[in-house]
């Protein structure tokens, strides 16, 4: 990234705020020309057990004390990488790949013969976890080039805009499916976005080659914002403090510390870092428009580029906020 705006710490201000490293992964079951899913249920009862290493930079949460798992649970089959994000009418709006939604196949790699990589879009609808449908499924063209794939990653609906990020990824060996898994990210290639809720986009003016933060500066270099995630706000983003859209992606700098295999893959790097933009059309694409977080010190003075800095211990990162 060219270029570092400091922002306010109003966003770590609004109320606990829960990090989440992992991927969601909602998946499906034909039924009806829509997808739903089937309840199961355990009479287990299990509290996950909190065990977080000495060096884990955050602090212990005060309101949130613990995760139970009531064994209550659905399987929605087929399809991964769901990013849900919760519009004005109720709906969530949300990408997908690598599987089928009602008969519709998308795959985001061009591997096992597959000419032309597609990311997927679908409507989830309902209030109950346990019983939703999903609607509306259609993929859209990606092409990865130079890269192997190009992914889902920010996703983000605001006042009936729907705004859908791509990244590219790549594998040293050539085969994801053998040996390490994607393990050389990618850019972060920039937004599409759709104002009728996906039947038509209006494409990223952005490539793999050429992308919205200009990073990394060789395929296999490497990049901060690294298939960044829109952090949750709620309903229309109803609780972003200054009705800025917030992400947060993870990356690796050279020279590295601590060098080790895919030590900056889809789902692997050394810290997290933060950006924000006012969304709209004009901005969404516009690197100029963005403001990039500079860190905190030991006594909470900013400095530095990161949320944090964690060589070889960070995955996937994502914020829900908690109001």
């Amino acid at each position: 990234m060219r270029k570092d705006k400091r922002l306010p710490s109003a966003l770590f201000g609004i109320g606990p705020i829960l990090l989440t490293l992992c991927i969601l992964g909602l998946i499906s079951n034909y039924r009806a020309g829509r997808l739903q899913g089937e309840e199961h249920k355990s009479p287990a009862y299990k509290i996950w057990p909190s065990q977080p290493p000495a060096s884990c930079p955050f602090r212990k949460s005060t309101e949130i004390t613990g995760v139970g798992f009531t064994g209550r649970h659905v399987h929605y089959d087929l399809g991964d990488t769901w990013f849900p994000s919760w519009a004005e009418d109720g709906k969530m709006y949300s990408p997908w790949t690598d599987g089928a939604v009602n008969g519709v196949k998308s795959m985001s790699a061009l591997i096992w013969d597959q000419k032309v990589a597609t990311t997927g879009y679908a409507t989830i609808v309902g209030d109950d976890p346990l019983h939703l449908t999903f609607t509306n499924a259609g993929v859209h063209p990606d092409n990865p080039g130079p890269y192997i794939g190009r992914y889902p990653c920010a996703n983000l609906v605001y006042k009936g805009v729907w705004y859908y990020g791509t990244y590219g990824l790549t594998d040293s060996d050539g085969d994801p499916t053998k040996g390490l898994n994607y393990d050389t990210l990618g850019p972060f290639v920039g937004f599409r976005y759709s104002t009728n809720f996906g039947k038509t986009w209006t494409d990223t003016p952005h490539t793999p080659e050429h992308p919205i933060f200009g990073e990394p500066a060789k395929v296999g270099g490497k990049l901060k914002m690294g298939s960044p995630h829109v952090v949750d706000f709620g309903k229309n983003m109803q609780y972003s403090p200054d009705g800025k859209a917030y992400l947060v992606g993870h990356g690796a700098i050279d020279p590295d510390p601590e060098p080790r295999p895919a030590n900056l893959s889809w789902g692997t790097g050394d810290q997290i870092y933060m950006a924000r933009v006012l969304p709209s059309p004009q901005n969404i694409n516009d690197m100029a428009k963005y403001e990039f977080f500079a860190g905190h010190d030991a006594k909470g003075i900013p400095s530095g580029r990161t949320i944090s800095r964690r060589s070889n211990r960070w995955w996937i990162g994502t914020i829900i906020v908690v109001p």
